[in-house]
């Protein structure tokens, strides 16, 4: 049998450049319409979201559907064996062994994709794992800066907020690596990594005026332990119309969701010309609509 497991997509160490360029030119293609050679009819593609999802679950989805690939959906463990005590790997291997195309999962630390890919023929489609990586997630913010900006490398992408628990911020540390582009966090003490790696503004005002992109992320207070002040935070670190006036006007403005409207970005600011929110969410489509067709014609040219 073929085993598939060299073609799961876990994180971005292991993601060539050229094939992270690859994949920014089918998501050009698609992005203009441009029809691709790909007959999905027959296939499926599986889609296990252990944990809750709105644009990863529905932009996977929809890009299954605009390629002819018959979605198996499964969020969390209502309705399911989950609740009856099977573990969640049990449940993948059960999924795998119908065989579908590929397995795309959002899971928590507790499930070890690492391992798990050496068990399934299906490739693994990371959609989110615990705060160790969203590759997806990462490949569609670089490919928004490249859109507007017209390059990656040499962007510098201040992240701001709770970095220490974003999967999110892993990712871009890796692909900052393959693209050429600086981060640069900002945010509380206890928000940031014990040792960052990476430049670190103490000032929102400094960082905005340093980068060419900031990117907000959801303050995760189920992660803190004991009560912070979000008035104070959306002071000294919200994007309000008044401290992104010390961002540049070529600048983007970004975030990957959920956003907490009045906490990291003021309503005001999701109509910012810079603001590129919604723009991210279109883009995911067409990335993950091109990491799906791409997988899946590498699988049958390794098959034929």
């Amino acid at each position: 049998m073929l085993s598939r497991t060299k073609h799961s997509i876990l994180d971005l160490n292991s993601l060539e450049k050229t094939k992270i360029d690859f994949l920014f030119s089918v998501a050009d293609r698609i992005a203009a319409d441009e029809s691709l050679d790909f007959k999905g009819f027959g296939k499926t593609g599986a889609l296990l979201f252990f944990e809750a999802s709105t644009r990863t679950r529905m932009s996977f989805e929809t890009a299954c559907a605009r390629l002819g690939i018959h979605s198996l959906r499964l969020d969390g463990k209502a309705g399911t064996s989950l609740e009856k005590g099977e573990t969640l790997e049990d449940t993948v291997l059960n999924v795998d062994a119908m065989n579908p195309s590929f397995l795309v999962v959002r899971c928590g630390d507790d499930l070890d994709l690492e391992d798990l890919s050496k068990k399934v023929q299906s490739p693994i489609l990371n959609a989110g794992w615990g705060k160790k990586g969203h590759p997806t997630q990462a490949l569609l913010d670089a490919y928004t800066i490249r859109r507007h900006l017209g390059t990656c490398h040499g962007q510098k992408v201040l992240i701001v907020g709770d970095v220490r628990h974003s999967r999110v911020a892993s990712s871009h540390f890796e692909l900052a690596q393959k693209l050429g582009y600086e981060v640069a966090l900002c945010g509380p003490k206890e928000f940031l990594p014990e040792s960052a790696k990476v430049k670190v503004f103490s000032s929102l005002r400094e960082g905005l005026e340093w980068s060419t992109a900031a990117m907000a992320l959801r303050v995760q207070l189920e992660r803190h332990q004991g009560s912070y002040s979000l008035e104070n935070y959306r002071a000294q670190f919200g994007f309000t119309v008044e401290n992104l006036k010390h961002l540049s006007s070529k600048a983007l403005i970004m975030h990957p969701g959920p956003i907490n409207q009045g906490t990291e970005l003021d309503t005001e600011v999701l109509s910012d010309p810079r603001c590129k929110v919604l723009d991210q969410v279109t883009n995911g489509v067409y990335i993950r609509q091109a990491l799906i067709y791409l997988t899946v014609q590498s699988m049958s040219e390794a098959q034929s």
